[in-house]
């Protein structure tokens, strides 16, 4: 009886997890064209110092964790303030959790992200956002994680300044869509049951600080 109740309860929450998130959570096309700047725009260097991808994962009850990984490199191509073509790419062997004083906790979480349960860095030590339509206010893009590629839609803010532009983004993916599962290749019962207690959804919050 309590394993039933138990299967229940998560069982709603990730009903009402779905229907919460579903607004803000981007669809997924297959991968299209790479967009081309044209001969107008100016074309700035990201700066990977300045600029910063936050990431956020929750369970379905309660408990969250915040993290960022690391922008390896990355260009945008912009004409009177809209972006017109770009891309960035992320170190996956750098993700770190950030806000937990508890470096035991982290170091496993760390582990558990980075292995065969979830992102595999080993085999894919790194992910991707390669534009294929600009615009103003929204972009779309290939996003790849774990070799899989989706496009997705995105909304952008832009700030072009003397020497050079920002360009920021919020939004979330659902995981399942890069393969991104606890137990996804196991026929252990229990750790398929494990998925149901995260959120399908990961939260991103990118900044890009570009110059000329």
């Amino acid at each position: 009886m309590k394993k039933t109740l138990l299967i229940l309860s998560v069982s709603v929450g990730v009903i009402l997890s779905s229907c919460g998130d579903a607004k803000k959570t981007a669809s997924t096309e297959e991968a299209g064209e790479t967009a081309e700047a044209t001969t107008e725009s100016v074309t700035y260097n990201v700066n990977t110092d300045d600029s910063k991808v936050t990431w956020m994962g929750a369970k379905v009850l309660d408990g969250s964790h915040t993290g960022t990984v690391a922008i390896t490199n990355g260009s945008l191509s912009a004409k009177d303030g809209v972006v017109e073509s770009g891309s960035f790419s992320l170190d996956m062997t750098s993700i770190t959790e950030v806000g937990n004083d508890n470096e035991e906790m982290v170091g496993k979480l760390m582990g558990h992200l980075k292995s065969a349960d979830f992102f595999m860095v080993d085999t894919f030590p790194t992910a991707s956002f390669e534009i294929t339509s600009g615009g103003k206010d929204m972009v779309k893009g290939n996003l790849t994680i774990k070799g899989i590629t989706k496009e997705i839609e995105i909304p952008v803010t832009t700030e072009i300044t003397e020497g050079g532009m920002t360009a920021s983004s919020k939004f979330a993916i659902n995981r399942n869509d890069w393969g991104v599962t606890w137990g996804n290749n196991s026929t252990n019962k229990i750790d398929m049951l494990k998925d149901n207690f995260i959120k399908d959804e990961i939260e991103f919050d990118v900044m890009l600080v570009a110059t000329k």
